[in-house]
């Protein structure tokens, strides 16, 4: 008899237990049942509605509709939906220069340009090896006519955007010399040409390096590692570096830490703070570094990856920043999620936090040492030298205070004094490499 009870009571255990999985089971069923359905049913208002303004304009519209140009326009409407500010959307010709952007590799004329005061593009750079060097431009020559259009009426995306395009194509440019005379016009055929991201230079009578950072793509730490090699063969002396990141709008994240990771001893370099209030680390400096004290150079144009760069040579207590308060471009966006016509875009994933754990979006970088430049010297920016700019200058000043080579204090705060590694001139070594020592790479980051 007991044992006929205990053999019912297992079978109504299992009848409950399978009661209550079925039971649960529709529950999360009819759960993704419903979202599944509001998904659809939300894609199908905005297909209807894409739908409706299809047709009602296909038999309307008195222009023409090109099918390629539309549709890039429907994506990136849809990237402005989203209220990402940080969101982009690229064309497949755009992604691809993007592609080659991040190789240090570019498609055009090798020429950068401003919009000068009289509205006409001002070279204020060749490239070398470059199309431009070859055709004869040169630094401080206007541009006055793209083909037949008038730089005046075009904007400076504009203008870049014809002196970039397909390798083996060409461009008509009516040029004037840096005296405004000798006006001609000189054809050239875009190509493909290097674009360092680094120069490097140890001016005359110093023994502090001046490297200009352009952007930081995947080339930056190597071509920074071969100025440091090259000096120490040739016994050039190097006892602080003034890093000027002006202008920078940051370029690849990873590549960026890659560059942190080179320069600072261990510990972590950035985080990402995702939606969900999670922070995933996602680089980590290894022990070596290079023991110089280091300054970096900042202004409002200092964005995003240049920004961490900045913050990080502090933190890191390797040295001191100088200029004005940055950008403050301080989120996370994904890599370009390429699309089956080429087109790619991409959008904000997390906040990014500097080794302290701090972020400067919104705010960006307060500089330990202010230097900024007035109206007039804003104005001739790009006419001055290592020698002659007003901010670089002050930049040598605080490495000299950095180095002991300058013994007024008072160029720094008490609580800004040095705790970077003094490093001796030529032939000791820059960089230190601990045995046993590699770097610990952490999540990947979005560019």
């Amino acid at each position: 008899m007991n044992k006929k009870i205990t053999v019912n009571l297992a079978v109504a255990i299992a009848i409950i237990a399978m009661t209550v999985t079925f039971v649960v089971t529709m529950i999360l069923s009819m759960q993704l049942f419903n979202r599944t359905v509001s998904g659809v049913r939300e894609k199908e208002i905005m297909y209807n509605k894409l739908s409706e303004m299809d047709k009602s304009a296909r038999e309307n519209y008195y222009g023409e509709i090109v099918d390629d140009t539309l549709y890039d326009y429907i994506a990136a409407g849809y990237v402005t939906g989203m209220g990402d500010k940080d969101a982009r959307y690229y064309t497949a010709k755009q992604y691809l220069e993007y592609l080659n952007q991040q190789n240090g590799v570019v498609m055009g004329v090798g020429a950068d340009v401003i919009k000068d005061a009289n509205g006409y593009a001002r070279i204020v750079k060749v490239y070398p090896n470059s199309p431009a060097e070859e055709s004869g431009l040169q630094k401080n020559f206007y541009i006055t006519k793209v083909g037949e259009l008038d730089v005046k009426t075009l904007s400076l995306s504009q203008v870049n955007s014809q002196l970039l395009g397909e390798s083996g194509t060409s461009v008509l440019l009516t040029v004037v010399n840096a005296t405004g005379e000798d006006e001609h016009t000189v054809e050239i055929q875009r190509r493909e040409f290097d674009v360092p991201s680094v120069e490097g230079q140890v001016p005359e009578g110093t023994t502090t390096a001046y490297f200009w950072i352009n952007a930081f793509n995947s080339k930056t730490v190597d071509e920074l590692k071969a100025y440091f090699e090259r000096w120490q063969e040739e016994g050039v002396a190097v006892d602080g570096v003034v890093f000027d990141v002006r202008n920078n709008t940051g370029g690849n994240l990873t590549n960026a830490m890659h560059v942190i990771d080179y320069l600072c001893p261990v510990g972590p370099i950035a985080s990402q703070q995702n939606k969900d209030g999670t922070v995933t680390t996602l680089e980590t400096s290894d022990a070596s570094e290079v023991e110089l004290p280091m300054v970096v150079l900042v202004n409002g144009n200092t964005s995003y990856a240049a920004e961490l760069f900045a913050t990080s040579i502090r933190e890191f207590e390797k040295g001191r920043v100088v200029g004005t308060r940055t950008a403050g471009k301080g989120t996370i966006q994904c890599r370009p999620v390429a699309l089956s016509d080429g087109s790619a875009f991409s959008y904000t994933v997390g906040l990014l936090l500097s080794k302290n754990g701090a972020t400067f979006n919104g705010t960006g970088i307060s500089p330990d040492v202010e230097a900024s430049l007035s109206a007039e010297e804003e104005a001739n920016f790009y006419n001055f030298t290592v020698d002659t700019d007003p901010q670089i200058l002050r930049a040598f000043e605080v490495v000299d205070t950095l180095t002991g080579r300058n013994d007024i204090q008072a160029s720094l705060e008490p609580s800004q004094s040095s705790s970077a590694s003094e490093a001796g001139g030529a032939g000791s070594s820059l960089r230190s490499e601990p045995a046993g020592t590699d770097a610990s790479p952490a999540a990947e980051p979005a560019a």
